[in-house]
């Protein structure tokens, strides 16, 4: 991690990294910068006078781009949101606008995707009512039936070049198996994008959510996901009994103290970063988290572990499933 990146993705936290060093070059660091998902925070620091840019303007031009971008999801978002209501399917808002709205800096939070959460049991009705109207999967189905089983999440192409992710669970391969998804449909609240209401998680559950996204991604997190823990640490007002017995429900401990030490080492400060510094895997565990370790393969791995954890009346399926040419 850079200088500049370890400064921003700590920028304003508790412990977080309080010099940048050098004066930064906007055109040389902006990408890096952006691609860390890290340019509203820059902003806020070069405008609070804590870094040095050689080019503000750039950095300028850059945030109201991002900023620009994250309406047209957000539009494209509420559009998704009423097409599946009138199809008598309720969405969930998650991950980037959600927590943007749950925070007091939101503008620093730029959202570059869009997620929601559907029903499992209404998983393909979801996906085939966006259809209806323009929309198309980035893949096709292995059959309906093992997406509301299995599937992780569904991605639709829309008409306007986005992206939407049509989520089942909160997490892929046995840990998303964990999740307990009637849990999650009476853990909402409402919040406001763009002026209209849409349901959304607890914090609590978007705090897991985001813990889970950084643990079992696969691939080096954004400095901006593990940023978002922090913050829903530090500036959100957590139920921290509720978090617990939560993760504590699913058997999800490991993944999640995981994705808090990451915080932690961004300079975040919180009991539960305590908590999850000291955590040390069950032998479970370990074997379940080994089945993330890597792209090659990994769809087909995290199947397998799956078979440890799902009820005994979808075991057949997921086996047969893992015979399939179509599993990765």
């Amino acid at each position: 991690m850079s200088d500049l990146l370890e400064f921003l993705a700590g920028w304003d936290l508790s412990d977080g990294v309080i010099d940048t060093g050098d004066t930064v070059e906007a055109d040389r660091h902006l990408p890096v910068v952006a691609e860390q998902r890290l340019t509203g925070v820059l902003l806020a620091a070069m405008r609070a006078g804590e870094v040095e840019v050689d080019r503000p303007e750039v950095v300028v031009e850059a945030h109201e781009r991002a900023l620009a971008r994250a309406r047209l999801l957000d539009t494209a978002m509420l559009e998704s949101v009423e097409i599946l209501l009138d199809a008598e399917i309720t969405p969930y808002l998650l991950r980037g606008s959600a927590i943007a709205c749950l925070l007091p800096e939101p503008d620093q939070r730029i959202s570059a995707d869009i997620d929601l959460l559907v029903p499992a049991d209404q998983l393909d009705d979801a996906a085939s009512a966006l259809e209806a109207v323009g929309a198309t999967r980035s893949q096709p189905a292995m059959s309906p039936d093992w997406e509301r089983r299995f599937a992780t999440s569904v991605t639709i192409g829309q008409r306007t070049g986005t992206e939407l992710n049509l989520h089942r669970t909160l997490a892929p391969g046995p840990y998303g198996h964990l999740v307990d998804l009637d849990e999650l449909a009476a853990s909402t609240v409402t919040v406001k994008v763009g002026g209209v209401d849409v349901l959304t998680l607890r914090p609590e559950l978007h705090l897991v959510h985001a813990a889970l996204h950084v643990a079992l991604g696969g691939v080096e997190p954004r400095l901006g996901d593990v940023r978002d823990i922090a913050l829903l640490l530090e500036r959100t007002n957590l139920d921290v009994d509720r978090l617990m017995r939560t993760i504590v429900r699913w058997g999800a401990e490991a993944p999640a103290a995981v994705g808090f030490a990451a915080a932690g080492s961004i300079g975040a400060r919180h009991p539960i970063i305590d908590w999850a510094e000291a955590h040390r895997p069950r032998s479970r565990d370990r074997r379940l988290l080994a089945s993330y370790a890597d792209r090659d393969g990994r769809v087909r791995r995290q199947a397998l572990a799956s078979l440890t954890v799902v009820p005994w009346r979808d075991k057949p399926a997921l086996l047969r499933s893992l015979t399939s040419r179509q599993l990765g």
